[in-house]
């Protein structure tokens, strides 16, 4: 798995079809042939069969046992079990120093994998890999990987069941063109701990027409190191059923009786990845989670126990994760079950939760929004949730914007004087309350949630930016600075801000529609210098980044870059004026705000309701939609 950042599984939404191993890293075959049962310690690298890697031990014989030590140092692989080589025991050794995999086996059944220590492996991993974890599975059935000890090992984690064909195997250079499936394999009583950069134990399917089904993953401990990191990233943990390229299946798939504690992720994360793919059957009972996605990185920005999630691709690609069983397990996290809106079939009973939301499902994109007045009293239409206000608080300062978490489980409020207020599942990184500003706070913009493949720089919904009218910039968490017009002198003050859509930018605009873009931001258009009926009070940016609106009192749309125009209330006559817009997830309409609550919808926004015609104890100041700020997988 990729550095901080970009960790997320959701991140997979990019995976690529083909994948080309570049940088194997070993020297030529010093000597060939295969050294299997009774080989003790190191011995030359031989090629793997046809995999494009090297091994320490090529294992070529139904029936072998393998039982003494084996120092991978220098190979690609510690053991490889061949094609073929079938019931093969790999029994009560140590497998350290291979620049991969410690023991990959590739398409073989009744393999046995019992009482190992499997560790310090990954030393030098092949880029590129679709998995490099230090016990690798391909294509195998029937098999079980038992008490064994999967420590310390640096490239990508600890166990994984794969699937392999179509040429492509992920977890080596070369795979075989017959699609070939895992099935039926138990993973059962390991102990894996310290391992860097990737998943505890994963369960992946990779091929159209393979597969991997009928997985057992019992009775392990899968341990995180919360706070830790390294050269290598951090200890990941968590168990993981994931399907991770386009027509991938993962079926009927039993995870029971697991610990899994302090994971950088969620404890267990089941994750349709990429259009077409599948992931049906899988039971989840009596498990023990504890203190996992520490990391804030998938499903909640909280803590969660398990995450069941969907990439959001359209239909008719849209990824299938159904009927997934839930039942008797202990989970201590913020959030016990976390799952993506297009999830199906989730059925949960008797589980033991004890923190703050048992289940939590994402809302539909751009089925509601919220309003926030400047008292702080917060308004939501639609299946957008009320989780607090500061309603019938005193208020330092009056409140000026809000900002939606990247699930939409929650929200921000900034006040003019930098005082930041959150409510539901946001976390507070930091504010100006208290602090001496050279000019007021005018809006805040929650970091999205960015997307994009492994390794891809953004932001994660884990910060946000305040905005002042002298257009100075103040960011906290994952929101970086990137310049700001504080110390410039204005021609009018600044009234709001847009992030890009990678949080690694963002643009500022100015009550006579001047706008200023900072960071990856490209500037298309304004309307400075122009004479305006009214003062422009606000943008929005479209979902890719290139192009925004800016929407002036009297309700006034200017679109620049791809921002289609879909319409405005210019030129009409408006009860109060409007103080806000946001746009809707695809980017194919947008809402309009006025202060007396009234909601104006264009395009192919919603209408879910207004204050318009309510008595308000203050007047509305801002708004946003749900999935307005990207959509978190």
């Amino acid at each position: 798995m990729a550095p901080k950042g970009s960790m997320r599984r959701a991140l997979l939404a990019g995976v690529p079809l083909a994948i080309v191993a570049t940088g194997l890293g070993w020297s030529a075959p010093i000597a060939l042939g295969s050294a299997e049962a009774g080989a003790a310690g190191r011995v030359a690298c031989s090629p793997a069969g046809t995999s494009g890697f090297s091994a320490a031990l090529v294992v070529n014989t139904s029936g072998t046992t393998v039982s003494s030590n084996v120092d991978g140092t220098g190979c690609n692989l510690g053991i490889y079990v061949a094609p073929g080589a079938n019931n093969v025991t790999i029994s009560g050794i140590t497998v350290s120093g291979a620049g991969d995999h410690g023991i990959m086996a590739e398409n073989v059944t009744g393999l046995t994998i019992q009482n190992d220590t499997v560790q310090g492996n990954g030393v030098h991993p092949t880029h590129n890999l679709g998995t490099d974890k230090a016990i690798q599975l391909v294509g195998v059935s029937s098999s079980m990987v038992t008490g064994n000890t999967v420590t310390g090992n640096v490239a990508d984690g600890g166990i994984s069941v794969t699937d392999e064909g179509g040429g492509f195997d992920p977890a080596a250079p070369n795979g075989p063109t017959t699609p070939v499936a895992s099935t039926n394999d138990t993973i059962d009583s390991n102990t894996v701990s310290g391992n860097f950069k990737g998943c505890g134990i994963i369960v992946e399917g990779w091929v159209p027409g393979a597969g991997v089904s009928g997985t057992t993953v019992s009775n392990n401990h899968v341990t995180g190191a919360p706070g830790m990191f390294g050269p290598n990233g951090p200890v990941i943990g968590q168990i993981i059923v994931a399907t991770d390229a386009p027509g991938a299946t993962v079926s009927n798939t039993t995870v029971s009786g697991n610990t899994v504690t302090g994971s950088f992720l969620s404890g267990l994360t089941v994750h349709s990845n990429a259009p077409g793919d599948s992931i049906t059957g899988t039971m989840v009972t009596g498990n023990t989670f504890s203190g996992n996605n520490w990391g804030h990185i998938n499903g909640a920005p909280q803590t969660d126990a398990i995450a069941l999630e969907v990439n959001p691709i359209p239909p008719p690609a849209t990824p299938v994760l159904s009927g997934t069983t839930i039942t008797g397990n202990t989970m201590s996290e913020y959030v016990g079950i976390w799952q993506s809106w297009q999830v199906t079939g989730t059925t949960m009973s008797g589980n033991t939760f004890t923190g703050t939301t048992l289940l939590f499902t994402q809302p539909v994109p751009g089925g509601g929004y919220w309003m926030t007045a400047s008292d702080g009293g917060i308004f939501n239409f639609g299946n957008a949730g009320f989780y607090g206000s500061t309603g019938g608080t005193r208020l330092n300062a009056p409140v000026v914007g809000v900002a939606q978490t990247r699930d939409q489980g929650g929200y921000l409020l900034a006040a003019s004087d930098g005082g930041v207020f959150t409510f539901g599942d946001a976390n507070f990184y930091g504010s100006q309350g208290g602090t001496h500003l050279n000019a007021p706070v005018v809006g805040v913009a929650m970091t999205p949630a960015a997307g994009g493949p492994q390794g891809t720089p953004g932001t994660n919904g884990l910060g946000y930016w305040l905005v002042a009218a002298d257009g100075g910039v103040f960011s906290y968490g994952d929101g970086h600075f990137f310049g700001s017009t504080g110390g410039m002198k204005l021609n009018q003050p600044v009234v709001g801000m847009a992030p890009t859509t990678d949080g690694l930018g963002y643009w500022l605009v100015a009550s006579d529609g001047g706008v200023f873009s900072f960071g990856d931001a490209t500037y298309f258009g304004s309307t400075g210098g122009m004479k305006l009926n009214k003062p422009v009070v606000g943008m929005a940016s479209t979902p890719d980044g290139k192009g925004y609106w800016l929407v002036a009192s009297d309700g006034g749309v200017f679109s620049f870059g791809d921002a289609g125009f879909f319409g405005s209330t210019g030129g009409m006559k408006l009860n109060k004026p409007v103080v806000g817009m946001a746009s809707t997830p695809d980017g194919k309409g947008y809402w309009l705000v006025a202060s007396d609550g009234g909601v104006f919808t264009f395009g192919d926004a919603g209408f879910f309701g207004s204050m318009g015609g309510t008595r308000l104890n203050a007047p509305v100041v801002g708004s946003t939609g749900t999935g307005s700020n990207g959509v978190a997988p």
